[in-house]
């Protein structure tokens, strides 16, 4: 299988294809806890917060959860009540094994999970390729919280584009 085909798959499911644990995922880094002179003082475990298991095929699922930056900053993602961003990353397995990794931005202090632009967009209007939009919608109503992904989508100047994803 090609890893279009798999996205393919992903973005073409419904919610209810899918099923969520919250259990430990055992997918995890160690982070150094520094002291002000830089020594390690101790490691925080981060990890994963959700397994999403597709129903009609096992071999497929998902990773979410483990935040990558804590302090996302870019405009767009802080243009909201509450500014606090944070990018998260998504692991997609298949067999258990990770096939691809994409980045979400959790927006407004975690009141939206929404695809991130490609590095080379500075500016709105942001154009999100097709299959990447329908993913974060779907991860949106599975682990996110009850809001309206598409005006999120939209308030952030973000525009669906029939465009190859990933590039």
């Amino acid at each position: 299988m090609k890893l279009n085909d798999y996205l393919s798959v992903v973005a073409q499911s419904a919610p209810s294809d899918w099923t969520v644990s919250k259990v430990p995922t055992f997918m995890y880094r160690l982070v150094p806890t520094r002291g002000t002179d830089n020594r390690t003082l101790d490691f925080e475990l981060q990890e994963h917060t959700a397994l999403i298991i597709f129903r009609r095929d096992v071999r497929f699922s998902m990773a979410f959860g483990l935040v990558q930056n804590a302090n996302f900053n870019d405009d767009w993602a802080t243009n909201f009540p509450n500014k606090r961003a944070q990018s998260v990353l998504l692991d997609f397995l298949f067999g258990g094994a990770m096939v691809f990794r994409d980045t979400l931005i959790a927006v407004d202090g975690w009141k939206c999970l929404l695809p991130q632009p490609s590095p080379e967009q500075i500016e709105s209007p942001f154009l999100i390729p097709e299959k990447q939009h329908a993913i974060a919608k779907l991860v949106h109503g599975l682990v996110g919280p009850n809001t309206n992904f598409e005006t999120y989508f939209q308030r952030c100047g973000m525009r669906v584009a029939k465009t190859d994803w990933p590039a």
